[in-house]
């Protein structure tokens, strides 16, 4: 069957990451206990900055939180919830270079984005009661950094890390982005209306989302790419007109629900890779064979 990977175009790419610690840097800290490790770990650009230029962790009621204070918001959050289980779970929040360039690398934008991100990832849980949630029914808090793996390139590497917990306000409402349900919470879902948001909100002109681009290169028919690949084949270096959104919106959408999405080849690597720990285990405590 021939195959179609589309045009050679460098789509935008606005990083949208859910950090599973037991899959994406268990070493540096653990989600089923206190978030100190990772209050800390974020806190480290600070250590070199004088008083006056160190940057204080925010959210949507609060644009200065302390490390403390944030320690508190989160730790107290956890009612209900069961010794060893998910206690809070953390997010990246980071647009390439032209992204920012087009809000002009101001951190007061990229931080009134991750409020409506956040926003965004209230909304995307789909509770059995129909209730929709919204920010403020969220226990968050974020920070803003300018430097990845130590180094700061003409603040093309601001980027905001987001600790969210695990309950809602009101500690009655378990909120896991990580569970192995599009029907409570679809994470290629979240991170594309996430995309979506920046673009509405600055009035970025996006001429390809990679997102949906890899989605369809994925799990797209060979109609279905060519119908794709065509719509970006003619205007390459304009942004999107009405039609072509739709058009686009109208093939990427039944991928993103499908069960063979990222969404859930992601869950069910975590699954598979739990597996393999507990196998791994038992085979060491079997010991040499006599």
């Amino acid at each position: 069957m021939e195959q179609i990977s589309g045009p050679i175009i460098n789509p935008t790419e606005m990083y949208i990451k859910i950090i599973n610690p037991s899959l994406h840097g268990k070493t540096t800290f653990s989600n089923s206990g206190s978030c100190k490790n990772l209050i800390d770990y974020l806190s480290k650009e600070n250590k070199k900055l004088p008083l006056d230029e160190k940057e204080l962790f925010f959210n949507h009621q609060e644009a200065e939180l302390s490390s403390n204070a944030v320690l508190k918001l989160i730790d107290n959050n956890t009612k209900g919830i069961a010794k060893g289980r998910t206690k809070f779970h953390s997010l990246v929040i980071a647009p390439d270079p032209q992204e920012l360039k087009h809000i002009k690398h101001s951190p007061d934008a990229l931080k009134q984005y991750t409020c409506e991100v956040m926003k965004v990832y209230a909304q995307s849980f789909k509770l059995k009661d129909g209730k929709v949630l919204d920010l403020d029914n969220l226990v968050w808090a974020a920070k803003l950094e300018r430097e990845r793996n130590g180094e700061q390139k003409d603040g093309s590497n601001m980027h905001i890390h987001v600790i969210v917990s695990a309950r809602d306000k009101d500690q009655k409402i378990s909120l896991s982005p990580n569970v192995n349900d599009k029907q409570r919470f679809n994470r290629v879902q979240f991170c594309m209306k996430s995309e979506q948001t920046f673009d509405k909100l600055f009035h970025y002109q996006r001429t390809e989302s990679k997102l949906q681009t890899d989605q369809i290169r994925k799990y797209g028919t060979l109609a279905e790419k060519e119908q794709y690949f065509s719509s970006l084949e003619t205007s390459p270096d304009e942004s999107q007109s009405i039609p072509q959104k739709k058009l686009v919106m109208d093939l990427v959408q039944p991928l993103i629900d499908s069960p063979h999405s990222n969404a859930q080849n992601e869950a069910a690597n975590e699954t598979d890779y739990k597996k393999r720990k507990v196998l791994r285990k038992k085979k060491r405590n079997k010991g040499p064979k006599l």
